[in-house]
């Protein structure tokens, strides 16, 4: 496959934007029959799952490594429990400043919950694969696997920006993008300290499981008069000692795989980076934007 990087992943992107977008039209009979879950779970392969692997094929042999498609080590499990808790406070901050920005709203859109007319129905084991375990595998492999190996000719900080970038447009949902790209930028840390795409799979998925199922219980404590400012204080100062110690500790064990030379995205030399600027520059990323803004808008 001769397409640069800087085009082969926005156009990955612009193609997975089209098919969440054009899956709308599609009835969800046609799919799942009378469960809809199964029809969002058939959804999530076809439109995630298949363009990936497709894209993964035409890369070649020995991709999977460039992606990270391995078990991260058992030492991994502190950053990867640190790298969880710091995505589900941070989340809680950005929503606490969203309440207050919006007047008391705290709707944010989802890509999927939309396609069940009662999401509150169903098994708690349709509900946690179709919104929870299906999503995060399928995003990670495109947006922490494909994205960030593509992006990485620009350098790593690159990589970890430009993969956000892409999975905040995903969703399409301008209220909401301050959330979804903080948590692209600790999910990329977490595979890259990890060296493991399945390391942020499973920090998304579990986090998923934490919104669905025990969220609006935390909201309802949160959002009471006499609490609010208390709780406020406390969530946003631990998200913020979170963020810190993810950094730092994400940036202790990749200049550690950079010295043992295990993995040359970690040792690239400045010289044989592509311009960052190269990589917004293009027309397929273009595409991306346009579609995103036309989504949003109507």
């Amino acid at each position: 496959m001769k397409i640069k990087s800087v085009n082969a992943a926005p156009t990955l992107a612009a193609v997975i934007f089209l098919l969440l977008l054009g899956s709308g039209f599609i009835p969800r009979e046609s799919l799942g029959g009378t469960n809809p879950y199964l029809s969002v779970i058939i959804l999530e392969l076809l439109i995630f799952a298949l363009p990936a692997l497709f894209f993964c094929r035409l890369r070649g042999e020995g991709y999977s490594r460039a992606i990270r498609f391995r078990l991260f080590e058992p030492g991994c499990l502190p950053f990867i429990l640190l790298s969880l808790l710091s995505l589900i406070l941070v989340t809680c901050a950005v929503k606490l400043g969203l309440y207050a920005a919006l007047d008391g709203s705290l709707e944010v859109g989802d890509v999927y919950t939309a396609y069940v007319p009662d999401p509150e129905s169903g098994g708690i084991m349709f509900r946690a694969l179709a919104f929870a375990v299906f999503p995060a595998i399928t995003e990670e492999l495109v947006f922490r696997g494909i994205m960030i190996a593509e992006y990485e000719d620009c350098g790593v900080g690159s990589a970890v920006i430009f993969s956000s970038l892409l999975f905040t447009m995903l969703h399409f949902d301008l209220a909401g993008a301050p959330i979804y790209f903080i948590s692209g930028v600790i999910l990329a840390l977490t595979a890259y300290a990890c060296r493991s795409v399945l390391a942020p799979m499973a920090v998304h998925a579990v986090n998923n499981i934490f919104s669905l199922f025990f969220e609006d219980y935390i909201w309802n404590s949160i959002l009471q008069p006499r609490n609010i400012v208390v709780f406020a204080f406390i969530v946003i100062a631990l998200a913020l000692l979170s963020l810190c110690l993810l950094f730092g500790e994400a940036g202790r064990l990749y200049r550690g795989y950079g010295t043992l030379g295990e993995q040359s995205s970690y040792v690239r030399k400045r010289s044989e980076r592509t311009p960052p600027v190269s990589a917004v520059m293009t027309v397929p990323f273009a595409a991306c934007f346009l579609i995103y803004i036309l989504a949003v808008l109507l």
